[in-house]
């Protein structure tokens, strides 16, 4: 028979780093919170050294409450582990999560095992974290390993974190596991990181700001003497091995506490579990099946994760803004619960408004604090650039004010995180309204387009791609994902004897839309191209929300559409919308395309929507793409500047066509007969649009603010753009155009060019392209003024 260790021998008074943990369990069993480590269920049982009932995991039990059943996690506590071969402190611990893995008790997807550290490894969280959520979000082990065996795709250190566990594992059973077997302990394994090496550290303030929901107002002060009895409580169970629920945790404390009623937050937590998946269900994250990880800017985010509170994730359109936010998503639920909101499905006036539609029954307040579990509870928003009604805007300020109430720790750090993703071309609307101030200054993730490696990969995965590679015509959009997911679909491919000189966005929305859209199939291409007009026609109005389709569609159209992924329904409404918005974007542009001639005068009838911007300069971009001379663009220009009545920003999108091309410098040659009459008029207009329209917010000033400063959001914002980040894809082929020709442009340009030739200087790192150049012509600009002044 195996000789049961007593409680007391396994347990002791257990360290202080060990009791804290405890406590800060009991505090969620208390609040009735998600425990850390789950991604549902709130805290219903918490168990201290459960070795004597055959756990081998003991120091910790945490049992969790589900909308069916429940769930079990199980931790063992070390405030420093090393993870190594030859550690014997290791091995004990991954042996014990073995034996818990292959308990009889132990439910595979619902169940979780695993470790709690007190001190930071930069290995454990960039790469052994995303090694779990690998496997927690693979279908099958065939697809995990083969995600990690891609060297292109994973890290060398997830590898041999992997051959280390696997090689524990073999000595365990006695024989090799499965992949099956590793995958599913893999996937069942958690590493929860516990700051609670002192006072005032991160994990330890914002468990007392917890704790202090439990308590009236006129005691939150008592706040920290409740969690020091809560850290008695979980010492004196750890040599008793005690065991608490709510109620009888409670009891233990009434005698020195008066505790509030808690908050049932289980409803709420439910629907929006189920809304965040909702809004995470159709981003996709994979090429023709081969999901991308995006390793080094995922460890690139989660590192500026642990810095700031607010995430910029930005990029140029399909670039994969949203799949790296859904990757960050599923990292973060090894931890915990997320909340997420999607720019398309947000809803409401203001934050109560929305929870009404989500059925919440709880304040925001108390939400937040049920939902903050994890070491960095995050809240993300996808799209917040699509969000263009004033009310919808609303509930997002809401929820960062609310935010903005939490305490700070002693550090001056931030518990909650926000990351959103937008379009780089958009940021400095958001900037407009966002209330982004109290949560201090954000930091930008620039989302860049595939590495040469994961273009490989993609290939090897689908060999239907490689002659891609090697037409030259296509090299300026096969680093695009979404681009590249089009490409992928056999209906795509285009003949390289037909291929343009170089593949456009222009050029694959006119293949997508006659090879795809007009494909021959049980609909024929003729009405799913009608289909989606008059679907365009009535979304113009108010681009970037649902609609619907039945009176548009037939039951075939909308079949086919679907199964091509051109539309999306909401599983929980008869409503659609595109799958992506670049998508929306083309079939817009068509319809706006159709009334070229007019289109002013059309757009006056819509009541000018803000969402139509990218669509117009989508109709100018055609319009010289598709034409060997710049007449139709010209025309455009003129038609625009005859309606005075007009924002000037539709003049400005035209304008500024010419630079979001692959086509560039082509495009700006064709269109320089107009850019230079009337002394340079136009020029002069479109760098001005370049200066002050194709540029982001320099966030990197909020600390000149003070606090009272940074409560002004109109003035704030005026001053992040009175210095902006060019946006350097814009930029560059306009500077080299425009140094080519400077001695031949009229002189009323230079003050201008002198402004961008200042902007570019300043804020290009030293050795980018065209900074000699810029710094001859300023020095042959000044002796020039020199000379004219007689000096």
């Amino acid at each position: 028979m195996t000789k049961v260790a007593s409680p007391i021998s396994t347990g002791g008074a257990g360290s202080d780093y060990e009791k804290r943990v405890g406590a800060y369990y009991l505090v969620a069993l208390l609040l009735q919170a998600v425990p850390r480590g789950q991604e549902a269920g709130v805290t219903r049982e918490v168990r201290f050294q459960r070795l004597y009932e055959r756990e081998p995991l003991d120091d910790l039990i945490i049992v969790s409450e589900l909308p069916v059943g429940e769930a079990k996690l199980a931790l063992q506590i070390k405030r420093d582990l090393t993870f190594g071969e030859k550690d014997e402190t290791f091995d004990e611990v991954i042996q014990a999560c073995w034996e818990t893995f292959k308990s009889s008790e132990f439910h595979i997807g619902i169940d979780r095992f695993g470790i709690g550290i007190g001190l930071y490894s930069k290995n454990i969280d960039e790469y052994y974290q995303s090694v779990l959520t690998w496997a927690r979000t693979s279908t099958d082990s065939n697809d995990f390993l083969k995600r990690i065996n891609q060297q292109s795709l994973a890290n060398q250190t997830q590898r041999s974190f992997i051959k280390l566990i696997r090689g524990k594992l073999d000595t365990y059973l006695g024989s090799s596991v499965t992949d099956d077997e590793l995958w599913d302990f893999l996937r069942s394994m958690v590493i929860l990181h516990f700051d609670f090496q002192r006072d005032g550290s991160r994990d330890y303030s914002y468990t007392v700001e917890m704790v202090s929901h439990l308590l009236n107002t006129d005691k939150k002060n008592e706040a920290p003497q409740l969690f020091t009895e809560l850290v008695d409580v979980a010492a004196q169970a750890n040599i008793t091995a005690g065991s608490f629920n709510a109620d009888i945790l409670r009891q233990k404390l009434q005698a020195k506490f008066a505790l509030l009623s808690p908050i049932d937050c289980r409803y709420d937590l439910e629907k929006v579990r189920q809304e965040s998946d909702l809004a995470l269900r159709d981003i996709r994250v994979d090429i023709g099946g081969l999901t991308l990880s995006r390793t080094e800017i995922i460890i690139d985010a989660l590192e500026k994760l642990s810095q700031a509170s607010l995430i910029e994730l930005v990029g140029s359109s399909g670039v994969g803004k949203s799949a790296v936010l859904k990757t960050l998503v599923e990292h973060q639920g090894g931890q915990g619960q997320v909340l997420v909101i999607s720019g398309d499905r947000i809803t409401g006036t203001g934050w109560s408004s929305y929870a009404s539609s989500l059925q919440l029954s709880q304040p925001l307040n108390k939400l937040l604090v049920a939902l903050s579990g994890s070491s960095q509870p995050t809240i993300f928003i996808d799209g917040i650039d699509r969000i263009v009604d004033t009310g919808k805007r609303a509930v997002v300020n809401d929820l960062l004010r609310t935010l903005a109430e939490v305490p700070l720790s002693e550090d001056g750090s931030r518990h909650w995180k926000v990351v959103f993703s937008a379009r780089e071309e958009n940021l400095q609307d958001v900037y407009r309204w966002l209330k982004w101030q109290a949560l201090g200054k954000p930091t930008r993730l620039q989302v860049p387009e595939l590495t040469e490696e994961e273009l490989q990969s993609i290939v090897e995965h689908s060999p239907r791609l490689k002659p891609l590679l090697s037409l030259s015509q296509l090299s300026p959009i096969l680093k695009n994902p979404l681009m590249l997911r089009l490409l992928e679909d056999p209906r795509m491919l285009p003949n390289p004897e037909y291929l343009p000189p170089v593949a456009t966005e222009i050029e694959i929305s006119k293949v997508w839309w006659n090879r795809l859209v007009g494909n021959e199939g049980l609909v024929s291409g003729h009405d799913r191209k009608n289909s989606l007009l008059k679907l365009g026609k009535q979304v113009v109005k108010s681009p970037g929300k649902h609609f619907t389709v039945e009176e548009i569609f037939t039951p075939e159209s909308i079949s086919s559409l679907t199964a091509d992924r051109i539309i999306v329904q909401d599983p929980d409404r008869e409503v659609y919308h595109f799958s992506h918005n670049l998508l929306e974007d083309w079939v817009i542009f068509r319809v706006l395309d159709q009334r070229r001639e007019k289109l002013s005068t059309y757009l006056q009838e819509l009541d000018e929507p803000f969402g139509l911007y990218r669509a117009v300069q989508l109709v100018g971009l055609a319009s010289l793409e598709n034409s060997n001379t710049a007449d139709a663009w010209i025309q455009l220009i003129e038609q625009f500047e005859e309606a005075s009545e007009l924002s000037p920003r539709w003049r400005q999108a035209l304008l500024t066509a010419l630079l979001v091309s692959p086509r560039s410098s082509e495009l700006l040659d064709k269109a320089e007969p107009l850019l230079i009459a009337d002394n340079a008029r136009r020029l002069i207009e479109l760098m001005v649009a370049i200066r002050t329209l194709e540029v982001m917010p320099n966030t990197s000033l909020e600390r000149l603010f003070t606090e009272a400063e940074l409560q002004s959001s109109d003035r704030v914002n005026s001053l992040l753009m009175s210095d902006p980040i060019p946006r350097w894809s814009v930029w560059q082929p306009f500077m080299g155009w425009l140094l080519k020709r400077l001695n031949d442009l009229p002189t009323t340009v230079r003050p201008e060019v002198v402004k961008l030739m200042e902007i570019w200087q300043i804020k290009s790192p030293i050795g980018s392209i065209y900074r000699k150049e810029i710094g001859e012509i300023a020095i042959a600009l000044l002796k020039e003024e020199e000379a004219r002044r007689g000096c």
